[in-house]
C-alpha cells in the first residue's frame, strides 16, 4: 500500500530536502524499514537499539498517535498519511563542557558520533589532542540535562574519563 510520510525539517537532509515521501508498507514497522531502505540513516533516528520508536519521536497515522493504536504493528492502508514529529521538550537547553580522556583501546571508536544517535544531545568538539596512546577531547554537549547526564554515563560505562570544564551555560 502506498503511504504518504511527512518528514520533519531535521530529517529532511536524509530525504534530499523532501517534506513528503511515499513508501509501500502494510504496517508502521514495515514503513520504517521501507524508509530506511530508501533513505539510509532514517531508522536509527526513529528507533532505538531495541527497534522501538524512540521516546522523543512521535508517529501519527492520520492524526492519531500510533502509541494509542498498535504501535509498530499499526496497520496501514492505501492513502494513509504518517507524520513524523520530534517531541519538543520543555525548559531551556543547557550546554555542558567536559574533558574526555579516551584510553588507547577506544581512540578509534566513533563514540562521540554514537552519542548524537543514542541521546537527544548535540555534540560540539571544542578541541582535541590524539596520539597512538591516548585521546583527550574538549566536548560541549547541548540538550536537556537528563539527556546530557545519560550521555555522560554512557561514555563512562565505555571506559572514558569524563571531567567537567566549567559550570553549565544556560542559553
Amino acid at each position: 500500500m502506498a503511504v504518504k510520510v511527512r518528514i520533519p525539517t531535521p530529517l529532511r537532509k536524509l530525504t534530499n530536502g523532501q517534506e513528503e515521501v511515499n513508501a509501500e508498507a502494510r504496517n508502521v514497522g514495515e514503513l520504517i524499514d521501507a524508509l530506511e531502505k530508501s533513505y539510509p540513516g532514517m531508522k536509527e533516528r526513529l528507533c532505538d537499539e531495541t527497534g522501538k520508536v524512540r521516546r522523543f519521536i512521535n508517529l501519527y497515522l492520520n492524526d492519531e498517535d500510533i502509541r494509542f493504536l498498535q504501535n509498530l504493528d499499526t496497520q496501514l492502508k492505501e492513502g494513509d498519511e504518517v507524520s513524523i514529529i520530534p517531541a519538543i521538550a520543555g525548559g531551556a537547553p543547557i550546554k555542558k563542557k567536559v574533558y574526555l580522556t579516551f584510553p588507547q583501546k577506544l581512540i578509534k571508536e566513533p563514540i562521540i558520533y554514537q552519542i548524537g544517535l543514542k541521546f537527544q544531545v548535540v555534540t560540539n568538539i571544542r578541541g582535541a589532542s590524539i596520539s597512538d596512546e591516548i585521546g583527550i577531547v574538549a566536548l560541549e554537549l547541548e540538550g536537556e540535562s537528563s539527556e546530557i547526564e545519560k550521555a555522560i554515563a554512557y561514555m563512562r560505562e565505555k571506559g572514558i574519563t569524563v571531567e567537567p570544564i566549567e559550570l553549565d551555560v544556560v542559553e
